[in-house]
């Protein structure tokens, strides 16, 4: 089920936006809430990779893993969503446009048992509003 979608061109061509949506020293720059993402594995970055995250949230600090699901430079990037009665991933998709990229956030996810299927509303109401803004900051820091 899909939970948001945004798009957004950026006039930079596919590789160098993906290439710097995935300098994760570069993350808190443009998404929001996020202080630090840091690998937690080596090597070349795919599907299996973890990211440690640290974000800012409600005046405290909330850390996780990230699970990578797809990582095909230059044009998708998933991964795993980060919550407990849901089954999903968000992705960026980077598609050549016009001498620019645009590029597509989208977030699925599956509800898992009862309090899942009740919360679909509250989980659109709670992720739309953050991921809003996120394409467009990403936008500004890559155009400025």
């Amino acid at each position: 089920m899909r939970i948001v979608q945004h798009t957004i061109w950026i006039s930079r061509s596919p590789e160098a936006v993906f290439d710097f949506f995935t300098d994760f020293s570069k993350a808190s720059l443009w998404r929001q809430y996020v202080r630090t993402m840091v690998r937690v594995d080596h090597g070349p970055l795919k599907a299996g990779s973890r990211l440690h995250v640290t974000m800012d949230l409600n005046g405290g600090e909330y850390e996780f893993d990230l699970d990578v699901l797809v990582c095909e430079r230059p044009s998708l990037w998933r991964h795993r969503s980060n919550e407990g009665d849901f089954n999903g991933y968000v992705e960026y998709r980077f598609d050549a446009e016009n001498a620019g990229t645009r590029v597509t956030l989208t977030i699925e996810a599956k509800p898992v048992g009862l309090y899942g299927w009740l919360a679909i509303p509250l989980l659109k109401l709670r992720r739309d509003p953050p991921y809003l803004h996120q394409l467009p900051q990403l936008k500004r820091a890559m155009e400025s």
